[in-house]
């Protein structure tokens, strides 16, 4: 999935690697596992010196819209 960065960013939508982490109560590394794993999870919005960017919206939407098994995702 190809993200497409809205004409504004809305600053509370955007989340690094450990915010993602901390949203789904997992480690960075299984958000690393994620984004390795799974082509469809989404681009980031922009890459950083400090690492990638992503909409964590976009992020809740491809998470939510996944068949997890129980006890394998996080919350």
């Amino acid at each position: 999935m190809e993200a497409t960065p809205p004409a504004r960013w809305n600053l509370a939508d955007l989340a690094a690697t450990g915010d993602l982490a901390r949203e789904y109560g997992v480690g960075k590394a299984t958000i690393s596992n994620w984004i390795s794993r799974y082509p469809d999870f989404p681009s980031p919005l922009v890459e950083l010196s400090t690492g990638p960017v992503y909409s964590s919206s976009q992020v809740r939407r491809w998470h939510d819209s996944r068949k997890w098994t129980p006890g394998k995702h996080g919350k």
